[in-house]
């Protein structure tokens, strides 16, 4: 099994260090702001000068996740579809309009994917593994399978999270190349899993990705049938939609509480985490990530059973 020891979420929601994000999880509206913490009690005021959002976020999450448990991270996955889009824009507006040959580096060395879980690395003065995952809206799902797979092999704290920022351009690709009537949001969640249960509350039963699907439903009932569960049986679905409203007792459209930033499947296993906090006869939750046409993460969440 895969435990979830810990899990933290910077997001529009006032979900930082939360015993239970549910207790004040409300849709969000237009003009709904990223809701963030003192970030000087994580990062050193010299350091925060140079690091956009969505560092700020995978630094201080990934600290605050280290703080919760007695171990180093063995492995760390991190999911990020569009990565560091603020020094992205930064890095390519100066060299369209700076004259001449010298140009700084450091917007292009931090406009890179991988520069938050390297960041991560850095601050946290950790050198085991350490992965970026970029595919689109399932990135943290990729993430997150290969989270599961380091514990397979061995890991024994392994980090597992998904970033992604907005910025004002997004909202010129509305319509064309991004199809989402959501608020476009930031957000960083990360969790750390294992394979002992120790104090956690829930497990990651199972977590599977499908780059071209077209039959949705089929695919989820034998995705859940593989795993000794129905539809009918489900306590609670998190979906990106609400295709399968009908169809289960209990059911969120994740993106009305995370808004629309591709890897907020990951802020979907925060909600499904902290479900089971209030809800004790809750015994299956799945998240459906079907935010892409054609695209499906779906994650299987079981309450950890309680020992006689």
């Amino acid at each position: 099994m895969y435990f979830i020891q810990h899990i933290e979420s910077i997001t529009h929601q006032d979900s930082f260090q939360k015993k239970n994000i549910w207790d004040e999880l409300k849709p969000l509206t237009a003009d709904t702001g990223l809701i963030s913490p003192d970030y000087k009690n994580y990062i050193p005021v010299a350091a925060l000068r140079r690091l956009s959002t969505i560092l700020r976020m995978g630094i201080t999450v990934s600290k605050a996740c280290q703080e919760k448990v007695s171990h180093e991270f063995d492995s760390i996955s991190v999911g990020t579809a569009l990565g560091c889009l603020t020094d992205t824009e930064k890095f390519l507006v100066t060299i369209n309009t700076v004259s001449g040959d010298i140009l700084s580096p450091t917007a292009f060395i931090q406009s890179t994917h991988n520069t938050i879980s390297g960041q991560i690395s850095l601050d946290l003065k950790n050198h085991a593994y350490n992965m970026t995952h970029t595919q689109n809206a399932l990135s943290f799902e990729v993430a997150l399978k290969d989270g599961l797979l380091c514990i397979d092999e061995g890991k024994s704290s392994v980090l597992v999270g998904a970033a992604d920022e907005a910025i004002p351009f997004l909202e010129r690709l509305r319509g064309s190349l991004i199809e989402t009537s959501h608020p476009f949001t930031s957000g960083a969640t990360f969790m750390v899993l294992s394979g002992k249960k120790g104090e956690s509350i829930s497990h990651i039963q199972a977590c599977e990705v499908f780059f071209s699907e077209g039959n949705t439903e089929n695919r989820i009932e034998k995705f859940l049938s593989s795993n000794n569960c129905s539809l009918q049986e489900l306590d609670l679905v998190l979906e990106a939609g609400s295709d399968f409203k009908s169809k289960t007792s209990a059911h969120y459209s994740f993106p009305d509480y995370s808004g629309y930033y591709q890897s907020a499947s990951a802020f979907a296993v925060h909600m499904a985490n902290d479900w089971f906090i209030e809800n004790s006869d809750s015994e299956a939750i799945l998240i459906i990530n079907n935010m892409e046409s054609n695209k499906l993460g779906l994650t299987l969440i079981r309450r950890n059973e309680v020992e006689a």
